[in-house]
């Protein structure tokens, strides 16, 4: 053979091989869409070939087949939303079709803001809330959760933050003092061995017992130990209406001592008195980053927003716990004392009572065995059908409860979701427990954002408003989400990503779920499709189970 054939024979060869090839087969072609890529890129007509758990090809796949075939046209293709503010840790153990969140596209969720079963204490009282599921708490550690979770199945992959808060009541409990030198020490041994385990980064809630005693000095040595694991530090700002900004400050202030990038848990403007004045939070905000930091937030798109009512009582009214809590309100001298507190003082902790008002706090949950004629309501509602002082009312729900009551908080604005929702580094989280519209997940009043969240960008502010182009909605839900996550591999519609994809109608997608009627799922979901595998189809639940543990970055699989 000569040299000068070799060029010739390799190209017979390799026309004899393409000719031979056989035909291209995937285990699932979603055809005919329009791609929205989750990078803000405008719309593609693409098809989208899913071999195994990863996206194969995206292109024309007229000639290929596969085991199944989606036929979306007419409707979008998106990579899965990812929820960067979930709340479903224990009622995925429950049900883990997570039907609220799956219906509204949500394929992942990242857990932790305050609590993590993930982080549970064997022997603590941490399970109760599993009661009611007919769930047993029987792990022990992070990994012991994760394989809860993978032996019962859910259709939604979970990761988590370590709560601030968790760590703070292990070592030093509810008391209201800075730690100790050694307590300290031992605060961040659980902080790295939680991000060694795989925790996301370091979270707090700062208007919670005991999670709000933390001094600030305090958080930076937790966020140190975060940012060692290239995590990233995120929270419930200690103060979210009259203490806006000094939050903000305080927030930018941990991530720049600790160097890690911040996030800021559902960014907001609460009391009346403060509206209009979103525009500065996001100057704020990006003032910072100009600076050389990265500093974001997440949003859900409603005006009010919803956590137990005990959380309006001052600090030392809620030191020690619940039922310390509810010991000191039997008093009426700590009652008066109290009233006059949050009618008095608006700076040093989240006065969230005078910030929403009697008319504004809607009772969305409360214990089985208490009078539920009292879901749904505003407090100054059941004050007048009580014929009673709105403030003896709300005492009264308080001890009578144990203070375990469920509310909404109307305190917010319209203009100011909407400025806050404009904002280039703003994601979407629910902060909301995955439901169901039946059984015993579908008690008490929850608030809308646990079934309408991601629909309702799309559909109403996205669609109807013209708030932003489609493409930007879905990038804040995905490629967005998962740059501020750290997430590797999700978010975006790649060859050789993993295939989390949602297929949704753009001319019908909206939320149903009401703050009066809020268990209704919303239109438009056509199919979602999770690590591969359809969960969701126009048939309804595919009884599918392929969610998957996600690690962050100190642990990646």
């Amino acid at each position: 053979m000569t040299p000068q054939r070799i060029p010739a024979l390799v190209f017979m060869a390799a026309l004899v091989s393409a000719c031979n090839t056989p035909e291209q087969r995937f285990d699932l072609i979603i055809r005919g869409g329009q791609v929205i890529d989750g990078s803000g890129q405008a719309p593609i007509s693409a098809d989208v070939g899913i071999a195994g758990d990863r996206i194969a090809r995206i292109g024309n796949l007229a000639s290929a087949s596969a085991g199944r075939v989606i036929d979306a046209a007419g409707l979008i293709v998106a990579p899965g939303f990812i929820d960067v503010q979930g709340q479903s840790g224990t009622t995925l153990l429950a049900d883990g079709n997570g039907e609220s969140h799956l219906r509204q596209g949500i394929t992942t969720e990242i857990i932790g803001e305050g609590g993590s079963p993930a982080f549970w204490t064997p022997g603590s009282d941490d399970g109760e809330s599993l009661a009611p599921f007919g769930v047993t708490f029987d792990w022990k550690d992070f990994n012991g959760y994760f394989e809860k979770l993978r032996q019962r199945g859910t259709t939604i992959n979970v990761g988590t933050f370590v709560p601030a808060t968790m760590v703070r009541r292990a070592i030093i409990g509810m008391d209201n003092r800075p730690p100790t030198a050694s307590e300290l020490s031992r605060m961040e041994a659980m902080v790295d061995q939680a991000m060694t385990d795989g925790a996301f980064g370091l979270s707090s809630a700062l208007i919670y017992v005991p999670g709000t005693f933390a001094k600030t000095d305090e958080l930076v040595a937790l966020a140190r130990v975060a940012a060692k694991h290239k995590g990233i530090y995120i929270s419930h700002i200690r103060g979210e209406s009259f203490n806006l900004f000094n939050a903000i400050d305080e927030a930018i202030a941990i991530g720049r001592d600790a160097k890690l990038p911040v996030v800021i848990y559902h960014l907001k403007v609460g009391a009346k008195a403060n509206w209009g004045r979103m525009n500065e939070a996001v100057a704020k905000i990006d003032k910072a980053n100009a600076s050389g930091m990265t500093v974001s937030a997440t949003m859900y798109p409603y005006t009010a927003g919803g956590t137990g009512l005990a959380a309006t009582l001052p600090l030392w009214v809620q030191e020690g716990g619940r039922e310390k809590m509810v010991e000191r309100l039997k008093d009426p001298a700590t009652r008066a004392k109290a009233r006059q507190e949050i009618e008095t003082t608006l700076d040093g902790w989240e006065n969230l009572l005078m910030a929403a008002t009697f008319d504004g706090i809607q009772v969305a949950s409360v214990p089985r065995e208490f009078d539920q004629t009292v879901i749904g309501k505003r407090i100054s509602q059941i004050a007048v059908e009580r014929k009673a002082d709105p403030w003896d009312v709300y005492f009264a729900l308080l001890v009578d409860s144990g203070g375990r009551i469920g509310a909404l908080y109307h305190m917010m604005s319209e203009d100011d979701v909407k400025t806050g929702l404009r904002a280039g580094f703003v994601t979407i989280g629910t902060d909301s427990s995955a439901l169901r519209s039946e059984g015993v997940l579908a008690q008490g009043s929850p608030h809308p954002r646990s079934y309408g969240t991601f629909p309702r960008v799309l559909g109403k502010y996205s669609r109807d408003e013209k708030l932003f182009m489609m493409q930007t909605a879905v990038h804040r839900m995905t490629g967005a989400a998962a740059v501020q996550m750290g997430i590797r591999d999700r978010g975006l519609l790649r060859e050789r990503y993993i295939a989390d994809v949602v297929v949704f109608n753009p001319n019908t997608i909206a939320d149903t779920a009401t703050y009066e009627r809020p268990h209704q799922y919303p239109t438009g979901i056509e199919y979602v499709v999770v690590n591969g595998v359809p969960v969701l189809d126009q048939k309804g639940l595919t009884g599918a189970r392929p969610g998957r543990a996600l690690f962050g970055p100190a642990r990646q699989p």
